[in-house]
Formats: C-alpha cells, sequence, structure tokens
C-alpha cells in the first residue's frame, strides 16, 4: 500500500517537472495529501504491530500461566485420589465395625480387629496445595486467562477445598476429642498402629484389648457411626472436588491446544 502511493507521488513529481504553472497548485495539493496519506498510514501500521506485539506477549504469558496452572492441579489431583481411596478403605471398614455391634466379637481375631480399628479411624487428611494459584488472585494476573469459566473456577479454588475438607474436620474432632480418650486404656494403640507397615518398628502393647466392652458399649456405637457418617460425607464431597480438578485441566489443554 505504501510503495502504491510512493508510486503517485513520483507520478506527481514528474509531471510537476514537465507540466504549466497553472496546475502547479492543483498537483502540490495532491502531493501533499499524499505525503499525510503515507503518514496516517505509517503511524497505523506501526500501532497495528504495537497491538500484535502486546497481544503476543500477553498470549505467551497466560501460556506460562496455563502451563503452571495444570502442574499444581495434576499435583493436587493426585494427591486427593490417594487420600480419597484411603478414605473409601477407612469407611469400608468402618461400616464392618458398625455391624460388629452388640454381636459376639470372640471368633474373630485380636489381631484382625486390631488391624481394622487402625485403618477405620486413622485419620489421614488432605492438604491441598494452592500456593501458585493464591499468588495470581493477589498479583491480578489472573486476568491474563480469557476463559471465563476456568477463571470463575480458580477464583473459587480455595472454597473448593474448604468444601472437600469440612467434614473430615468433623471427623478429626471427635476422633481426637471423644473417641481415642475414651479408649485409652481399654483398646491397645500399640497393637493396633503395630498392624500396618508404617509403625511395625514399634513395639507391641503390653495388654489385649477389650473388644467385648468396646461393641458393647452404646456410647461407643453411635460415637463410631457418627465418624462414619461424616465419613461418607467426605468421601463424597472429595469426588465432587476431583471431578471439578479434571475439569478445570481439560479447560487448560484446550486452551493450551490453540496456540
Amino acid at each position: 500500500m505504501i510503495k502504491f502511493f510512493r508510486h503517485i507521488r513520483k507520478q506527481l513529481l514528474s509531471e510537476h517537472k514537465t507540466g504549466k504553472s497553472a496546475s502547479r497548485t492543483g498537483r502540490y495539493l495532491k502531493y501533499a495529501i499524499g505525503e499525510i496519506i503515507l503518514v496516517v498510514i505509517g503511524i497505523l501500521i506501526a500501532l497495528q504491530i504495537n497491538n500484535w506485539n502486546e497481544q503476543r506477549k500477553i498470549r505467551n504469558a497466560e501460556v506460562e500461566i496455563l502451563q503452571n496452572l495444570k502442574t499444581e492441579l495434576k499435583f493436587n489431583l493426585e494427591e486427593l485420589k490417594e487420600i480419597n481411596n484411603q478414605h473409601k478403605s477407612e469407611l469400608e471398614d468402618g461400616m464392618f465395625i458398625l455391624k460388629l455391634f452388640a454381636t459376639d466379637v470372640s471368633n474373630l481375631s485380636e489381631s484382625k480387629l486390631d488391624s481394622l480399628m487402625n485403618n477405620a479411624f486413622s485419620g489421614y487428611s488432605f492438604e491441598a496445595k494452592d500456593g501458585y494459584i493464591k499468588s495470581l488472585i493477589a498479583s491480578n494476573k489472573i486476568d491474563y486467562i480469557q476463559n471465563a469459566e476456568l477463571k470463575s473456577y480458580i477464583s473459587s479454588f480455595e472454597s473448593m477445598i474448604i468444601d472437600a475438607n469440612q467434614e473430615d474436620g468433623y471427623v478429626r474432632k471427635l476422633l481426637n476429642e471423644r473417641l481415642w480418650p475414651t479408649l485409652d486404656g481399654k483398646l491397645s494403640t500399640l497393637n493396633a498402629i503395630t498392624t500396618s507397615k508404617r509403625y511395625q518398628d514399634f513395639p507391641k502393647g503390653t495388654y489385649s484389648s477389650d473388644y467385648q466392652w468396646f461393641f458393647n458399649n452404646r456410647e461407643m456405637e453411635d460415637l463410631t457411626a457418627n465418624i462414619f457418617i461424616w465419613k461418607k460425607e467426605n468421601v463424597i464431597d472429595e469426588q465432587v472436588f476431583m471431578d471439578k480438578i479434571e475439569i478445570m485441566i481439560q479447560i487448560i489443554n484446550s486452551e493450551l491446544k490453540e496456540n
């Protein structure tokens, strides 16, 4: 386009040198207009190039953010899957324990009951790693994310963590404040924990657990029931959180493919 106007300008100059003086004013006017048009076009092209460069920088920044987000989300997803599987195992053993109340447990070995109690009341928790997401929100770099749905998920990520862990907090409170203090001196902690590989280096307890007392105690029945009611809700909420994380990762993958 610029070459075209330059050609016209040269043609006008040529006409100016060979033409009549009466038409010089018109030719000068055309020449001036051509110069103005060339300047305007040059400015517009420069602005467009600058805009392209800025958009490219923003998009590159977004790509880096999406890649870092994906890394953090995948880490949390794997951790949450592991904890969720553990909580499902605890819930399964807890349901088995609930069925033993008001029954004769003498036909079950003490080691079997120790193992059930150790796993069912183990109390593992999910601890989210969301440092990068928090930094994005605090620095307003979340605005680089173009996808509105993903941005909404990221903005509410902290509340998702709270929702997924809320029931686990209730479980831990019941365990720490009510169950374990009541079981001290009645069910051997050492005999229970040494059924797992993690604590096999600990010594055996000096006394046998009184499971007849435990499974014929109404308070223990109700307390155990409350623990596993909350545990079931916890497992459900963790699954909801995992589903949301997977959706977020899918959106990120889709956005990255567009580059």
